[in-house]
């Protein structure tokens, strides 16, 4: 990745700006849409159009090269089963967008699971050592799985939720946020999974009837935009789950995913995951079919969803541990520095209740970025303590554009840690 202080005729005031609305880097500038940048209030259209050509400019995107020289870059991440392995001719791929649709039950969160788990294995195991944004639109996302796979797959639990970013999404708007915000932590956490289930969830419930249709596809094709830009720049791999709807043709009914041409020509993997059966609980088999995809051939396989995840067998033994609570990091906005990677220092001191508080930071708070630490730093607040004992509308005055609820907020946070 190039940073965008290398972008010609770029200054500081508008790195901050890009920065801010997650472009992060040239490459990033480069493939983003005139309109979006065009959009950044405090830039505008002449300027946005210099930025954007110089940046394609300096990266050798205005020059046509030969086909030879393509350097795909691609890495692949086991899905947990040889033979759905298999038809993907190696595991998920990176750089690419992968939508796997079917009906209520069929595996696809059960692979979601499993992806954020082998993602972090070594890669002569299949993964590829990094980090996994959860983008999860439906509440199925489930700390106890993930404990379970992690396990299987003889990884420490703990280590493996603390590299997983969850988010849960409540609308539309919402998930288009956190998909920007995505971009920053693929740059600052070593991201290589970015996983959205579902995809449609929202969308469909949110845009109903014909009337709303441009609305939402437009809507969603700035998500596949996003989603595609990230992919390619930062080499993650995106997994998206959907939903289907019965069609009727003539006698026969048969099951297709939501979205339209819009998510059909942005991924570039679609899989479709059937049950066996009449009944979904009949049985732990699942079928696999490929629908599209330019550079594999047509093919399907079979496998199991277990409680340890996606397996080419029904049953799956599970390595017991002595500890089975863990935590998961939640991503979700918590101020405006919440994104740097350097950590606010520990603070030393007696709390009063039984040394609990001794070594949480400020930043453990749910709601308190590292700057805003170095703020109430300043006003002598170093300890969680120190933060309980303020009078609310007191701290609210000494630090600009906090709020007496904001303080309360944090002090209700603070006293859930000790």
């Amino acid at each position: 990745m190039t940073d965008l202080s290398q972008v010609k005729g770029i200054n500081a005031r508008q790195i901050k700006l890009l920065q801010e609305n997650g472009i992060g880097s040239a490459e990033a500038l480069a493939m983003s849409p005139f309109s979006v940048v065009a959009e950044i209030k405090g830039l505008g259209e002449a300027t946005a159009k210099k930025l954007i050509w110089n940046a394609r400019n300096g990266l050798g995107m205005t020059e046509f090269s030969p086909a030879s020289e393509i350097n795909e870059n691609v890495e692949y991440i086991t899905t947990g089963s040889a033979a759905l392995d298999g038809i993907f001719q190696g595991g998920i791929h990176t750089g690419k967008l992968t939508e796997v649709f079917g009906p209520f039950k069929s595996g696809k969160t059960n692979l979601s699971h499993t992806l954020s788990v082998t993602t972090q294995l070594p890669k002569e195991k299949g993964g590829v050592e990094g980090a996994v944004i959860y983008i999860d639109t439906e509440n199925t996302f489930s700390k106890n799985k993930i404990t379970r796979i992690a396990k299987r797959f003889e990884l420490n639990p703990n280590e493996v939720l603390s590299h997983i970013f969850q988010a849960r999404i409540y609308s539309s708007d919402h998930q288009s946020q956190m998909i920007t915000k995505a971009e920053a932590f693929c740059k600052n956490r070593n991201v290589r999974l970015i996983v959205v289930d579902s995809l449609m969830a929202l969308l469909r419930a949110e845009y109903m009837g014909i009337g709303m249709l441009a609305k939402r596809q437009g809507v969603l094709n700035g998500m596949i935009h996003a989603l595609s830009r990230i992919a390619e720049t930062y080499n993650v791999a995106v997994l998206l789950t959907n939903q289907v709807a019965t069609k009727m043709m003539g006698m026969f009914a048969a099951d297709d995913a939501i979205g339209g041409n819009i998510v059909a020509h942005g991924c570039h993997f679609r899989i479709m995951f059937k049950t066996k059966g009449f009944s979904s609980n009949s049985s732990l088999k699942r079928k696999a079919i490929i629908v599209d995809a330019p550079d594999l051939p047509p093919n399907e396989c079979e496998f199991y969803i277990t409680g340890a995840g996606i397996a080419d067998t029904e049953e799956i033994s599970i390595p017991k541990s002595s500890s089975d609570v863990f935590d998961v990091t939640e991503f979700y906005e918590q101020g405006d520095d919440a994104l740097e990677v350097e950590e606010n220092k520990e603070v030393e001191g007696s709390d009063g209740n039984g040394g609990k508080s001794m070594n949480i930071n400020l930043t453990d708070v749910k709601g308190i970025g590292k700057g805003t630490a170095k703020q109430l730093n300043d006003q002598g607040i170093l300890t969680i303590q120190d933060l309980l004992v303020q009078s609310p509308e007191d701290l609210a005055e000494k630090i600009s554009g906090i709020s007496s609820k904001k303080v309360r907020e944090w002090q209700r946070n603070a006293k859930i840690l000790i």
